[in-house]
């Protein structure tokens, strides 16, 4: 293969190889935040090849090799590897016994602190809140628990739709060198062009860390003040399995996550209709735990 990526995620390790230079430099933009490895044995390998003019991207897993996608215009195919990358990722992981958490996690003088929400809830607002403030970035949408109570990085680059941010003014966030832009450009199924926009945070957590806080969030545009209230632990535990990106059942997945929580782990929920003032509540809040 003319280019060749290894990186770690949970201790599985990915690769991604192509011999079409028009797919390496946009995949880079999507993997470019991993942790990267070399010369190791991968568990899962995404492959996109060319032929006579058409892209195949291909998973090996085990031995077994699976088509995933085929077309004539690479950027559809990079964005295939993009979405399936993700599902792949978290179905191995969900063999290996990790669980992965709809949610954002960070961390600040190490501790690791999961924000779990419905979409809509605020938690990337909050996460670059976090980011801006010179706070780690493990992830933004996939928060890797595992049976130890330890949380992985999953630095996939943060995405919006639109080029400005929903919070923070575009200059603003960028003029603080925390946080770098970039975009991706892919057909979409109407034959338009569309612009997906990338957020490379600087700072990024390379080692699991014991979960700390859990914070259930809610966006309200109502509210004059934050609310950061401590919750029980058995109130968190019955929210978090609608959150999970792969559920087994109540009766399997409750049980995993009451094993997997630390029992020293903080709990809140959260309600604030402006962010920086609702970081700055939780980082209070987290210095005394």
């Amino acid at each position: 293969m003319a280019w060749l990526y290894q990186y770690l995620i949970a201790g599985c390790v990915i690769q991604v190889d192509s011999d079409s230079e028009a797919c390496q430099q946009d995949m880079q933009k999507f993997l470019c935040l991993y942790q990267p490895v070399q010369g190791c044995q991968p568990d899962l390998r995404f492959s996109i090849t060319k032929h006579q003019g058409n892209y195949t991207f291909s998973l090996m897993v085990q031995g077994v090799k699976q088509e995933l996608w085929r077309s004539d215009d690479e950027a559809e195919v990079t964005a295939a590897l993009e979405i399936h990358l993700y599902t792949q990722i978290i179905q191995y992981l969900d063999r290996q016994h990790i669980m992965s958490v709809h949610a954002s996690a960070v961390n600040i003088q190490d501790k690791a602190i999961m924000f779990a929400g419905v979409s809509g809830a605020g938690k990337s607002s909050i996460c670059t809140a976090a980011l801006l403030d010179k706070a780690y970035y493990l992830s933004d949408e996939f928060a890797l628990l595992d049976a130890q109570g330890f949380l992985h990085p999953f630095p996939r680059p943060m995405q919006w739709e639109h080029p400005e941010h929903p919070a923070f003014k575009r200059k603003d966030i960028l003029d603080t060198g925390l946080i770098h832009a970039d975009a991706f450009d892919f057909p979409a199924a109407t034959g338009e062009t569309v612009r997906c926009h990338l957020w490379h945070p600087r700072h990024i957590q390379r080692k699991p860390l014991p979960l700390c806080c859990i914070v259930l969030h809610q966006y309200r545009a109502d509210l004059r003040e934050t609310k950061l209230v401590e919750i029980p632990r058995h109130e968190v535990l019955a929210s978090l399995p609608q959150h999970l990106h792969i559920q087994h059942g109540l009766a399997k997945d409750l049980p995993r996550l009451n094993q997997r929580v630390p029992k020293r782990c903080r709990y809140y929920r959260l309600y604030f209709s402006n962010v920086k003032q609702a970081w700055l509540a939780i980082k209070k809040e987290v210095a005394n735990v």
